[in-house]
């Protein structure tokens, strides 16, 4: 299948797909659903030289014509940030992960005790020892419907939540393709289709967060207190915290957030996002050649400074926050690649925007 004809499949199949569904369930069988439904905002569609992926990204409370972006990466393994090493899961044929989990065994012990509210969404677990989470193989035909990735690599973690996503070799044709979604589509229940999330039933959609999360849009003219004034109640249902301390001054350096956890721990949080920042009154869009690369020498800094005894007493008396080791996460994009190597040296937590909207929404099941 041509990359054109990828696109042309994918945008008819899934905005008359999921407008039917936005004009049919939510209204005529509200009370059988668990939950109001949220939809994807962005359709992200991927060429590689032998490959074609598709992903729905972003979390939206209400159906609106999917956004399409389009994209080059020189394999699938760069699209899924798979580097050198033995997998979990090596795949082969078609295979299915829905509702589910794929971590390696590093990966899956750290979400005990980093992410606590991701035990009510892991669904089937897929974990052994490995290096990397995937191996793919020609004529694998690989679907990720709201499956959770987790991935370490050295002190490195990453977490992301898939919405939807479908990786298949460039030889299918495109009428096989087609027929894979209506047939996948019919097979599911009537009142859990594909594309689509039930929210818990009291959970909080009024905020800004859910009328698009696809966090590359709209941040234009957002800075970095206006993002973390409309995401504040989501970050910290999210790491488990209770306590958000914003753009803390230390004494030159100045992270973007630091979270003081439940458990007493702290997080110390860079936006590796388009957010603008203000510089003498005037606001100055970031811009990154290299958002996780930048984004993790940063956050090394920011940490840094707790090592100094009288660094963190100063800190203690400034914020009434008493930091010791703290973990270090960049927040990207939902729909960022993140390349094998880049990772392995960043040696933080690199998590993007949908994955701890859906923490959040875990956490209020």
């Amino acid at each position: 299948m041509k990359p054109t004809e990828f696109v042309k499949v994918n945008s008819q199949f899934w905005n008359d797909h999921l407008r039917s569904v936005s004009e049919h369930l939510p209204t005529s069988h509200r009370n059988e659903l668990a939950g109001p439904l949220l939809f994807p905002r962005l359709m992200v569609l991927t060429e590689t030289p032998d490959w074609n992926i598709l992903e729905l990204v972003g979390v939206s409370r209400e159906y609106r014509s999917l956004e399409v972006r389009r994209q080059k990466v020189g394999s699938v393994e760069e699209y899924f940030g798979i580097g050198a090493g033995s997998a979990v899961v090596k795949l082969s044929g078609e295979n299915l992960f829905k509702d589910a989990t794929v971590a390696t065994e590093a990966g899956r012990r750290e979400l005990d005790g980093r992410f606590p509210t991701a035990a009510k969404m892991l669904g089937q677990e897929f974990v052994a020892a490995g290096d990397q989470l995937l191996a793919f193989a020609p004529g694998n035909y690989s679907t990720f419907d709201r499956t959770l990735l987790v991935h370490t690599a050295g002190d490195s973690l990453r977490l992301h939540w898939t919405f939807f996503a479908i990786a298949i070799h460039r030889s299918e044709p495109a009428d096989k393709y087609l027929d894979f979604l209506r047939n996948y589509n019919g097979a599911r229940p009537h009142l859990d289709p594909i594309g689509t999330l039930s929210a818990p039933v009291d959970a909080d959609l009024k905020g800004d967060a859910f009328a698009s999360t696809y966090l590359a849009h709209g941040l234009q003219d957002a800075t970095v207190d206006q993002f973390l004034d409309a995401n504040e109640t989501i970050l910290l249902s999210a790491f488990d915290a209770t306590r958000l301390i914003r753009q803390p001054d230390l004494e030159g350096l100045q992270p973007d957030f630091i979270l003081e956890r439940a458990d007493g721990s702290h997080i110390v949080g860079q936006l590796g996002l388009p957010v603008a920042d203000t510089t003498n009154g005037k606001k100055r869009r970031r811009a990154f050649r290299s958002t996780v690369a930048e984004g993790a020498a940063q956050l090394a800094k920011d940490a840094a400074y707790f090592e100094n005894r009288d660094q963190r007493a100063a800190a203690r008396t400034k914020y009434d926050v008493d930091v010791s080791d703290p973990r270090k996460l960049l927040i990207i994009p939902s729909q960022e690649t993140v390349a094998a190597g880049e990772f392995a040296e960043a040696g933080v937590e690199v998590v993007d925007y949908d994955t701890i909207l859906r923490l959040h929404l875990a956490a209020q099941a």
